[in-house]
């Protein structure tokens, strides 16, 4: 149904590449950041890293019918197989990690380019009735994808009788599939992708994985050649934006520390060092010369030094840097809000022996410092406070 948008296998080396072109695909065009996404698929590891994105092979999924199921396997274990099916054989899955989850699931059907994509569906549907906010997929409400033959759909619902029967007269009756059969596997290193064999050892295998941020509703495509012949399948979990697997902060972040000179990272850290040993002189030093501003991104911690002072509970740096132009709102990149928001959000985590209130000498400093009660310094390089 359309919704509206809103793994022993090959090492990454030996991956042909998968380019991809903004030619309209067969049926419906895709959208240019849906195209940007399926890209990736043909960049080496190098050029993934720098965006944020991580390969990892997770082996080979037997496809003894071709006739493969794209679904959460937990709660659509029956679900159709799609309408296109591949030659019967063992393909490589690829996963694509960013922001510690899996963004994307390649299965490798051919050697060969892509040159073009088409959105993979069901029999019956058809592209040509989306509306251009529309895709077809499968819903997630599990948290879990997949790949798999229509005999491995076979294989779980076999294995799913057979470990009723085994548990029925236990002292801890069958449940579901997850607890009963998969968590031991989606656990430590693999917490979040497991090539499952329901009945081992039958060979029939479910490429299992991660659904990106979880629950929701996630398109696959075909990845195409000239002839039309199908070289990849791809489901994409919405993590990447357009090519890019990096948060906002991620990649304000790198721009941000990016854009300091040697001699300003150099001021960065000496400033950073001072403001964690309390030595207030050197800290007002580089703040009076400029060197150093409230929101300068520190070099090691990857946030501004208002930000720091608050989070390591600096009253004494906070009030200086106030008094040296510190602004209110934090920085784009940060968080939303302001920094008196962000302090006052602690106490919130009472509860929590890892994330303790502010102290009351800091929260005082806030407090004038949301009063307009600190006055600049008479040496301050900036004159009003925003």
């Amino acid at each position: 149904m359309p919704k509206t948008s809103g793994w022993t296998g090959l090492a990454f080396s030996l991956f042909l590449p998968l380019a991809v072109s903004l030619r309209p695909a067969i049926g419906a065009e895709l959208p240019p950041a849906t195209l940007g996404n399926l890209a990736i698929t043909a960049l080496p590891a190098a050029d993934l890293a720098s965006r944020g994105i991580e390969p990892l092979a997770l082996g080979d999924l037997e496809a003894p019918t071709g006739h493969i199921v794209v679904a959460d396997p937990l709660v659509q274990p029956d679900r159709q197989a799609l309408a296109r099916a591949v030659p019967p054989g063992r393909y490589p899955v690829m996963l694509y990690k960013a922001q510690g989850r899996i963004a994307m699931a390649l299965l490798r059907l051919a050697p060969g380019t892509v040159t073009h994509w088409e959105i993979a569906v069901l029999p019956g549907q058809d592209p040509a009735t989306l509306k251009p906010d529309e895709i077809f997929g499968y819903p997630v409400d599990t948290g879990l994808g997949c790949f798999m033959d229509v005999e491995a759909a076979k294989a779980m619902a076999t294995r799913e009788a057979l470990q009723k029967a085994r548990q029925q007269n236990s002292s801890r009756p069958y449940d579901n599939y997850y607890d009963d059969v998969l968590a031991n596997e989606l656990s430590g290193d693999n917490e979040n992708h497991v090539m499952h064999r329901p009945l081992a050892p039958d060979p029939a295998n479910v490429a299992v994985f991660q659904s990106g941020w979880g629950d929701g509703f996630y398109a696959s495509y075909w990845g195409l050649d000239d002839s039309g012949k199908a070289l990849a399948l791809v489901t994409d979990f919405e993590v990447i934006e357009n090519g890019d697997g990096r948060s906002d902060y991620g990649r304000y972040k790198i721009a941000a520390l990016g854009a300091l000179t040697p001699q300003q990272q150099d001021d960065s850290r000496a400033a950073y060092k001072a403001m964690q040993e309390d030595d207030l002189k050197t800290l007002q030093a580089l703040l009076a010369s400029g060197r150093v501003t409230p929101e300068t991104w520190v070099m090691d911690a990857g946030s501004s030094f208002s930000f720091e002072t608050i989070r390591l509970d600096k009253p004494a740096a906070l009030e200086l840097l106030v008094r040296y132009g510190a602004v209110m709102a934090m920085p784009k990149g940060l968080l939303d809000g302001t920094y008196a928001d962000w302090a006052r959000s602690f106490a919130k985590h009472k509860d929590n022996p890892k994330v303790k209130p502010r102290s009351p000498e800091l929260m005082e400093v806030i407090r004038r410092w949301e009063a307009g009660e600190i006055a600049l310094a008479d040496d301050a390089p900036v004159r009003t406070a925003k």
